[in-house]
């Protein structure tokens, strides 16, 4: 065993694996042999950093070597090179077509096969760094998902009247929704949106789900969370990082909701089913700017028994057909409606989307929440 790169070179004929030899004894630690099955049980013995093989050899072909090869997960990412006095084009294209990474005709030059070998085995570490490099990003990756999705669970979290309908692209996402009753009896309920997803959208939701929870407990006014969920966002994430927010005070007793909608999409009052009111952003996302004083409430709804609200992040109304062409308001309003009516459960809004995005998918976490009064 030597620091030098093995290689495997694979030729019937006598005289050819003396030059080869000749050629690679200088560079590198080799095995010639003289047929296929050789080859394969040599692989077997001690997996080679390169071969090079003939193609016309008794028995087991040079292209049944490479199909073997590359069908086998722990030899496909061997680069193979075919060293051949078969010069058609179709067998240079059957060679590329099975896997080798490239076609050598005989006779060659020495400067040639060395160029092309060293050319190989560099491509070949390289693909096998980023492999591994990959790897342990893979598993740094699982590790924060599994930090962050503990840090967003919260026994606070109260889901009486709430329906909620929550499909991330990625195992952690951007969207978040937090409810809570302070000890005064009123209901906060918050949905957020931060900008992209996956690991970069997720990394806001701790905090602000840290502060929402920390501050009904001691009754803050929810005027005075707005705010400092914003500063805090704005202190302490990139800029680039900010979140779409609906936040609701539902004041049970007096059947009155205060909505704070920042950036997001409209909110969406229904009674016997059909839409009544809708509230609108009335503010920027919250992380943009800061705010010295507390945001107050800009819409005030005056709620009855069974009338339901429906708050959601983009990726619902931002579905693309493969045309091209948006869900939009007008058919979410139009599926609420239907699911409503014929009380359906929220898994509808995910077969109709998927239906309207084809093949091509969603393009964005989608997150849907139902508050029934």
């Amino acid at each position: 065993m030597s620091d030098k790169p093995y290689l495997l070179a694979v030729d019937d004929e006598l005289i050819n694996r003396y030059v080869l030899e000749d050629l690679l004894e200088e560079h590198y630690e080799f095995s010639l042999l003289q047929s296929g099955q050789a080859c394969l049980d040599a692989v077997e013995e001690r997996k080679p950093d390169l071969i090079l093989l003939d193609i016309d050899m008794p028995g087991m072909d040079g292209f049944e070597v490479c199909e073997r090869l590359q069908g086998n997960a722990k030899t496909s990412d061997i680069p193979i090179i075919f060293l051949t006095a078969k010069i058609e084009v179709s067998d240079q294209k059957k060679g590329f077509e099975i896997g080798a990474v490239d076609y050598i005709t005989k006779p060659f030059t020495e400067p040639l096969l060395l160029a092309r070998i060293r050319t190989h085995l560099s491509l070949s570490s390289s693909k096998k760094m980023l492999a591994n490099q990959n790897s342990e990003l893979n598993k740094e990756h699982a590790y924060i998902e599994n930090i962050l999705l503990n840090m967003r669970d919260d026994a606070q979290f109260v889901s009486d009247n709430l329906r909620l309908l929550m499909t991330p692209l990625n195992r952690t996402n951007g969207d978040l929704v937090l409810s809570t009753i302070t000890p005064g009896g009123k209901r906060y309920l918050l949905i957020g949106d931060f900008t992209g997803h996956a690991l970069p959208a997720a990394l806001g939701g701790p905090l602000v789900s840290a502060l929402f929870y920390a501050l009904a407990e001691q009754e803050v006014p929810l005027t005075q969370i707005v705010q400092e969920i914003n500063n805090q966002l704005f202190t302490k994430m990139p800029v680039e990082l900010f979140m779409a927010s609906l936040v609701m005070e539902w004041q049970v007793t007096q059947g009155r909701i205060l909505v704070w909608n920042c950036g997001m999409s409209d909110l969406m009052h229904f009674r016997n089913h059909q839409l009544i009111e809708s509230v609108s952003s009335a503010y920027l996302p919250l992380g943009i700017v800061e705010h010295e004083e507390p945001l107050l409430p800009c819409a005030e709804l005056e709620v009855k028994s069974d009338d339901r609200l429906f708050g959601y992040s983009d990726g619902v109304i931002d579905a693309r057909s493969e045309q091209g062409e948006l869900f939009g308001k007008t058919r979410l309003k139009s599926l609420l409606e239907e699911l409503l009516a014929e009380k359906h459960s929220l898994d509808r809004i995910n077969q109709v989307l998927n239906n309207f995005a084809g093949e091509q998918g969603l393009n964005d976490d989608v997150t849907l929440m139902d508050l029934k009064i």
